[in-house]
């Protein structure tokens, strides 16, 4: 069997044949919620990518419960398969994965295909660059387009090897493992990937690595490696990780905090929107959960409920409805919008029906992401009839409610799909969109939370 049919048939097993989102659709008049105001969200997709190559370096066999099914955390387990690793399902979204010591990791003239998985990408290098492995690791054209240097040149700081093979600081970059040393390197933007990606570096250096970065984000990954036994130490301006072998470890992955928040903006924007939508078991990780603050500053009620977990993340029910209309607001800083860096698009979104303008600001991250999501937001809102302007680092909508075009073609952006959808459901006629398939990169089942508040058909 080779290792292609090998992959395919252990990923089967683990989701089964998956959802795949129909690529066109045709989005017909709001009604009033039909479907059940209490919802579980999706599994977190950035804790199950980060899991799965953690447990690929763990001390023995690791079990994840509540994966993601997802095209990018399938790019994670083609990747694992094809280095050998141990990879076995053992039940609905459920996988033991048996670590090994990064010097096993001797893949030799092996091409590994992230797809359009940016995470995906960015971790293996880093893993990859310390091992024994002689590989290439690449993506699609999307993937290959976006920049690679904020993780390549502090790597390089540490010894790595690497190579760009097409052009400088993106992919294809072919890795020659040799053992990393400690030491300081610096991020040099706001991502939370780079620091992460050389967090799984420090971990398997020969001394520690401090990560010096310009903003606090996401920290999964310090996460688990703290929870996993690796020593991490944090301070506002720096991360310091010590080299250790990750314990092995089983984790209950909570659901996702960017599903849970379309699920909120498509209730909000929706008639009935003063009901109370309870969204169930959801990270509550404050680095995660910006858009649920931003959603209270435009007068959103929203309440946490904590959940007892004993996982590394905290979890939380979180109950959602719209008291009166929802007003302009201001997003800026860097915390708060590395927050909700992925969610802005569907803030950008609700922000057309609020009374008053909307603000942006600090965000030129987004201009990195799988689009230019700054311009791509901007021409997206004005397919609908919306009023909004680029700044250098973000955007400024103006309170115009969305009109229904007949057709809206997407950019191959998951998180404009989901803008997109939002923005459909406050046109209120019928709107066709094309490119609905790229919501399979984070969630498959998107459509399915949009139809429950308008009539949805597949073309």
């Amino acid at each position: 069997m080779t290792v292609t049919s090998v992959r395919k048939e252990l990923i089967s097993r683990l989701f089964g044949t998956g959802r795949q989102a129909p690529d066109r659709i045709r989005v017909g008049a709001p009604r009033p919620a039909s479907a059940e105001l209490d919802i579980t969200p999706h599994p977190d997709k950035a804790i199950s990518q980060r899991a799965t190559l953690l447990a690929a370096l763990a001390d023995g066999t690791c079990r994840i419960h509540h994966l993601a099914d997802c095209r990018d955390v399938r790019a994670n387990l083609r990747a694992l398969i094809s280095l050998g690793v141990d990879v076995r399902p053992v039940g609905p979204a459920a996988v033991e994965i048996t670590g090994r010591a990064l010097s096993e990791f001797r893949a030799a003239d092996l091409t590994l295909d992230a797809g359009n998985s940016a995470t995906t990408s960015r971790l293996l290098l880093a893993i990859l660059a310390g091992s024994s492995a002689r590989c290439t690791v690449t993506g699609n054209e999307l993937l290959r387009s976006r920049p690679m240097a904020e993780v390549i040149e502090p790597l390089r700081a540490l010894g790595a090897d690497l190579t760009e093979l097409q052009e400088t600081g993106r992919l294809p970059v072919r890795i020659r493992g040799t053992a990393l040393s400690g030491g300081t390197v610096d991020v040099a933007v706001d991502s939370a990937q780079p620091v992460s990606a050389l967090l799984f570096a420090g971990s398997q250096a020969r001394g520690p690595v401090r990560v010096t970065r310009r903003a606090v984000a996401r920290d999964h990954t310090e996460r688990l490696l703290r929870w996993s036994g690796v020593e991490v130490a944090e301070s506002e301006s720096a991360l310091v990780v010590s080299p250790g072998q990750p314990r092995a470890f089983d984790l209950q992955v909570p659901g996702d905090p960017s599903g849970a928040a379309l699920l909120a903006a498509l209730h909000l924007a929706a008639p009935g929107s003063h009901q109370e939508l309870t969204l169930r078991s959801v990270g509550a990780n404050q680095r995660r959960t910006g858009c649920f603050s931003i959603l209270r500053s435009m007068g959103a009620e929203i309440r946490e409920v904590p959940l007892p977990t004993d996982g590394p993340e905290p979890v939380a029910d979180f109950v959602v409805r719209a008291p009166g209309p929802l007003q302009g607001t201001e997003v800026a800083g860097a915390r708060l919008v590395q927050s909700a860096i992925d969610e802005l698009p569907l803030i950008a979104a609700l922000a057309t029906a609020a009374t008053g303008r909307t603000v942006i600001r600090d965000a030129s991250e987004l201009r990195g992401k799988d689009t230019d999501r700054i311009a791509t937001t901007i021409a997206l809102l004005r397919d609908f009839g919306a009023q909004a302007e680029a700044t250098a680092d973000g955007l400024v909508v103006e309170p115009r409610l969305p009109r229904a075009p007949r057709r809206v073609l997407l950019p191959p952006d998951h998180r404009l799909v989901f803008a997109a959808f939002v923005l459909a459901l406050l046109s209120g006629g019928e709107t066709e969109l094309h490119g609905v398939g790229a919501a399979a990169t984070s969630h498959p089942g998107a459509v399915a939370d949009l139809a429950r508040y308008v009539p949805v058909e597949a073309l």
